[in-house]
């Protein structure tokens, strides 16, 4: 099923979402972040708004804060974790996996940029090993469909126990 994409817009609107972001401003972040953001997570960021929208705590803004989270953006994010935990050296970020949208105890839905169904992944730091990255089993695009018809996200993966 396509995304209703007016109805993600008029969601996002209600919910208060950021201005969207000019075309200069997400080139800007893909230098930032190393490399292209797919077409699909691009159009929710020139088209939707810039983070302040979604299911929970809602995205992120792309290089900048929302309301809820004025000190953390995808870009920030990405670049920190992909830095490595030096209280952990054993953990290691992704390439490419993007965190997106907050859920609260610093557990967070990614999108994996590395595969064109850019499947959603979610992060939680608090889950043991190798649990803390879990394949929520939606692409990108379904994921949001499933949210504005209503589906309780957090409380099921589509696909429980997938690990990557």
């Amino acid at each position: 099923m396509p995304l209703d994409f007016q109805k993600l817009m008029d969601s996002a609107r209600k919910q208060g979402a950021n201005p969207i972001l000019p075309d200069a401003a997400i080139r800007e972040a893909e230098v930032s972040l190393g490399f292209p953001i797919p077409a699909p997570l691009r159009r929710l960021y020139a088209e939707v708004g810039n983070g302040g929208f979604g299911p929970r705590y809602g995205f992120y803004g792309l290089s900048s804060g929302t309301k809820q989270f004025p000190d953390q953006s995808v870009v920030n994010l990405y670049t920190l974790f992909r830095k490595g935990d030096p209280e952990d050296p054993s953990f290691s970020w992704p390439h490419r996996l993007l965190p997106v949208l907050e859920w609260g105890c610093a557990i967070r839905s990614c999108v994996d940029c590395s595969l064109p169904s850019l499947p959603i992944v979610r992060h939680d730091p608090n889950a043991a090993f190798p649990f803390r990255f879990v394949a929520e089993g939606w692409p990108l695009e379904e994921w949001l469909q499933a949210w504005l018809d209503g589906y309780e996200l957090w409380k099921s993966e589509r696909h429980p126990g997938m690990r990557l």
